[in-house]
Formats: C-alpha cells, sequence, structure tokens
C-alpha cells in the first residue's frame, strides 16, 4: 500500500500544471519527493511488469524520463545524502540514461560513500566494462542497501559472464535473494535458466525451471523463459537419433496443463528445426494425446508431426494432415514450413522421369576428329599451294 501511495506522488508531483490544478492542489511549485521515494516507486512499477500489468510495461520508459527530469532539476546538496545517491545509480542501473548520472556527478556533490557505485554504475550504461568491474565487482551485493543490493548483484553477474559462468550464476543467486518477488529476481531467475542450461546440468535446470513456473508465469517476459527453456532442453538431451521426450515429460508435467501445452509445441518445433525429427515427433503427439486441451494450439502440433514425418513415404496419413491443414491458420514461418514439408512429402512419393542415360565422352574419337581437322587444312593448303604454281 505505501509503494502505490508513493507512485501517487511520483505522478502527482510530474503531472502537467492543468493537471495538478484540476485536482484542487495549488499550482505553487511544491517540495519534490526525495530520488530514494522516486526509485521505490519506479521499483514498484517494475514489480508490475513482473506480476503481468502490461500496462506496467508502457509505462516504465514514460517514468524513467520524468525521474530523470526531476533528479537533474534536484539542488545540489540533495546528493550528499548516501541513499539518494544510491538512487542516482539505480536508475541509471536500471535503464535510465546515463546522461542524468553524469550531469549529477559534475556537480562535484555526490556521498563520498557512494563514489564508487556511481562511477561503477556510469561506466557500466556506457559500456565501459572494465572499469565498471574495477569499480563494481568490490562491493558486496549482500551488504549493500535492501533496495540496491538485488540490482548491483544483477549487473556485477553480467560483468563477470564472459570469465566466469560459474559465478555469474552464482551472483544472480544472489540477486534473487536480495530481492524477492521483484523483477530483479524474475530477470535473474530467467538468466539462470539459460546458463545453467548450457552446463547441461539437467537437474539443477529443471528445478529452477519450475521455481519460475511456479512464480512467474504471468511475467511480461514468461514468452522469453518458454523460449529459453525449450532450447536449453534441446541443448541437454538433444540428439537427432535419439527420441528425449520421455526424460524430459516429467519435468513438463510440473507445469500447468496449460504452460504444458506452449512449451510442447515450442520445443516441437525447435527439434524440428535442429533435425531431430523423433522427438519432433514425440514432443507433438504430447498436446495431441488425450484429452487434448482445447485451449491449445493442436493445429501447429500436427504441422509439426506432419512435418517430421513428411521424409518417410509411408507415411500417407502425415501427408494427409498436411493438405488439410488450413494455411490461414498458421503463421507466416509456419506457413513457409508448412510448404516445405507439403513439397517434401510429394517429391519422396513421386518417381522421376526417365532421362536418356548420357554418354560418356570417348577420348579416342576426340583425337580422331583432330586428326581429320589437321588433315583437312592440309590439303587445302596443298591445294592453294598447286594452283599458284600451274599459274
Amino acid at each position: 500500500m505505501r509503494l502505490k501511495v508513493l507512485a501517487a506522488v511520483l505522478a502527482l508531483t510530474c503531472a502537467p500544471v492543468s493537471i495538478v490544478a484540476s485536482l484542487g492542489v495549488s499550482t505553487a511549485r511544491a517540495e519534490s519527493p526525495a530520488p530514494y521515494l522516486l526509485i521505490r516507486a519506479l521499483q514498484e512499477v517494475q514489480n508490475q511488469i513482473a506480476a503481468g500489468k502490461s500496462a506496467a510495461r508502457e509505462e516504465q520508459p514514460r517514468l524513467i524520463a520524468q525521474i530523470g527530469r526531476q533528479f537533474i532539476e534536484a539542488p545540489a546538496e540533495v546528493w550528499r545524502e548516501p541513499r539518494n545517491a544510491r538512487a542516482a545509480a539505480l536508475l541509471t542501473l536500471s535503464g535510465g540514461s546515463p546522461r542524468v548520472l553524469r550531469q549529477i556527478a559534475r556537480g562535484g556533490a555526490f556521498a563520498a560513500s557512494e563514489l564508487s557505485l556511481a562511477r561503477g554504475a556510469l561506466a557500466f550504461a556506457e559500456g565501459r566494462a572494465a572499469q565498471a568491474r574495477e569499480m563494481l565487482l568490490p562491493i558486496d551485493a549482500r551488504h549493500a542497501d535492501p533496495s540496491l543490493g538485488g540490482q548491483l548483484a544483477l549487473v556485477q553477474a553480467a560483468l563477470v559472464l564472459a570469465e566466469d559462468r560459474e559465478k555469474s550464476i552464482e551472483l544472480l543467486g544472489i540477486a534473487r535473494l536480495l530481492a524477492p518477488g521483484t523483477l530483479v529476481e524474475e530477470t535473474a531467475l530467467r538468466r539462470q535458466i539459460s546458463l545453467v542450461g548450457e552446463t547441461a546440468d539437467a537437474e539443477r535446470f529443471a528445478i529452477l525451471a519450475r521455481q519460475y513456473a511456479r512464480r512467474f508465469k504471468q511475467s511480461l517476459y514468461a514468452e522469453e523463459f518458454r523460449t529459453t527453456f525449450a532450447n536449453s532442453l534441446v541443448k541437454i538431451g538433444a540428439n537427432p537419433n535419439v527420441d528425449h521426450a520421455n526424460s524430459l515429460e516429467p519435468v513438463l508435467a510440473t507445469f500447468d496443463r496449460d504452460e504444458r501445452c506452449r512449451l510442447a509445441i515450442i520445443i516441437a518445433r525447435t527439434t524440428l528445426l535442429q533435425g531431430a525429427m523423433q522427438s519432433a515427433v514425440s514432443f507433438s503427439e504430447l498436446v495431441m494425446r488425450p484429452p487434448v486441451d482445447p485451449g491449445c494450439d493442436v493445429v501447429r502440433a500436427r504441422l509439426y508431426r506432419a512435418a517430421a514425418k513428411a521424409g518417410d513415404p509411408n507415411a500417407d496419413a502425415d501427408l494427409m494432415a498436411l493438405e488439410k491443414l488450413d494455411p490461414s491458420r498458421l503463421s507466416r514461418a509456419d506457413s513457409v514450413l508448412h510448404q516445405a514439408a507439403l513439397k517434401m512429402a510429394r517429391m519422396v512419393r513421386t518417381w522421376p522421369e526417365a532421362q536418356a542415360p548420357e554418354v560418356a565422352p570417348d577420348p579416342s574419337r576426340d583425337k580422331s576428329a583432330a586428326l581429320l581437322a589437321d588433315a583437312e587444312r592440309l590439303m587445302v593448303a596443298t591445294n592453294e599451294l598447286l594452283v599458284r604454281k600451274r599459274r
């Protein structure tokens, strides 16, 4: 409730004068909320993104821009307060323009205890990774201010990823612990799932995936998670000659019915495009297995199963399924896939037209032809010589 009040205060502070006046509030300039309060309001909006509120995602960039303007207009003495200085760094680490932090820093009023954080945040936002590592990695996120720790650990994980993937995974775990239930935790968990998927640690991967499905299934970034999950499952167990659906089905079973359907379809398509035809068939059949979920896109499952069997000349039922599919119910990418599979299925069932065999060139014949040509040239030359002598 308190954060909702903060958001309301922010909206009132940033609103045009006409709107403020219409609310019966004096248009005389009131003191702006402290920067650390504005950041709390921003974090509340970001957390609504993790909760699946689409309006929050549309509001976030506008809010960041408004807070940036408030920060630039704030008196220099405001930034001597450590929590306000941290707020300026947090704005930058949360997607704010680095120009705001740079302009504040020029005033020279930053709290000394927050200088490394501010310089590191600016370096990170401007892509100066080496300087960002030098400034930010020595800071222990676990001992940082609660509003900062999770976001800081998230940034630190990105900074060490290229050199130490396990350290990055560890820092993402710290970010989750420091910011439970927030967009920071949602982002950290998504990134952990992606990185662990690259290590082929199936057990840890399954644990993290179940946690995400349980805690953030409504997130506006859940579709990105589903794609990452599917691709990671393929990396962990995909083999063109092995059907790994049986080993992965228990992981899918931990998801809700609708989530399980969407994931199975994504995995079916991914394995199909990577040539793991047995898995593509199996995951498609998971979707089509009775009782069929009426909310699931069974049309896509039928397409992927039939496309995986397109090269089998005995799979007439799958050719029929391809021919009966309504292209208008498919996306553009799936329509292309449908046409390619249909062409393949028809081609393997059609005998090629008979063609006359090509006769290999005879080297001796070529040599004889060359000799005859030389002889003809000599005969012509001899005849011309005899004619000239007669004259």
